[in-house]
């Protein structure tokens, strides 16, 4: 039995055939680099942070900012009393300023004297005035000031809560609205609320009458 060999490639085919094996590494390197970049883009651009957004909003004014009040933490309750504002009383009118028709006439039976003219007094205003829209703003009177919670006091917790209240043209108040509590649970909210149940104020004016207005206070408790 005799066996073939395979024939011998010619140094120009060897050649050739090494040729064809540098451009195919040649090409796989190429593609490799190409795919390479894509995918690391693709990957850089997933990982990209979503954009900021900032927005501006307008400042407050001078007359719409929340009025301060400052609580300390006491060790012992101290007695306070609270003063009313009550506005200054009309003195009536005395005889000699009555006009002539307004007097008795001698001689006269009582039947015949002339009507007292009473003013009648003006009709309420039931809107609660902004402070924007008062000439005089509310004036607190009352020296009590709201109790410092124990829980925040044994806690050793500072907080401040800004509220909303409704005041009458009295003076007291109608109705609270608690707008912020910082930190929340401590009691603060409930302070504040019990406090205005007892506060007195002196009411807005308005065109020179007392009128309800809408006043926003922030009160600050500190240890």
């Amino acid at each position: 039995m005799t066996t073939t060999k395979p024939p011998s490639l010619s140094p120009r085919a060897k050649s050739l055939v090494r040729l064809l094996v540098m451009v195919e590494l040649s090409l796989v390197l190429h593609l490799a680099i190409i795919f390479g970049i894509q995918v690391g883009a693709v990957e850089r651009g997933s990982l990209a942070r979503p954009a900021i957004e900032a927005r501006l909003m307008p400042a407050p004014s001078a007359q719409d900012a929340p009025q301060q009040i400052l609580v300390k933490a006491i060790d012992r309750p101290i007695q306070s009393r609270v003063e009313e504002y009550q506005p200054p009383a009309q003195a009536a009118p005395s005889e000699s300023a009555k006009s002539p028709a307004e007097q008795h006439k001698p001689g006269l039976p009582e039947a015949a004297a002339s009507p007292t003219l009473v003013d009648a007094p003006l009709p309420l205003d039931p809107t609660y005035y902004p402070a924007r829209e008062v000439d005089d703003h509310p004036a607190l009177v009352s020296r009590v000031r709201p109790a410092y919670p124990a829980k925040a006091v044994e806690a050793d917790v500072k907080g401040d809560v800004l509220v909303l209240f409704m005041l009458n043209e009295n003076g007291s108040v109608d109705e609270v609205s608690v707008l912020e509590e910082n930190p929340p649970g401590y009691g603060f909210d409930t302070a504040v609320n019990e406090w205005l149940k007892q506060a007195r104020f002196k009411p807005a004016m308005r065109k020179g009458r007392a009128v309800k207005s809408r006043v926003v206070y922030r009160v600050n408790f500190e240890p």
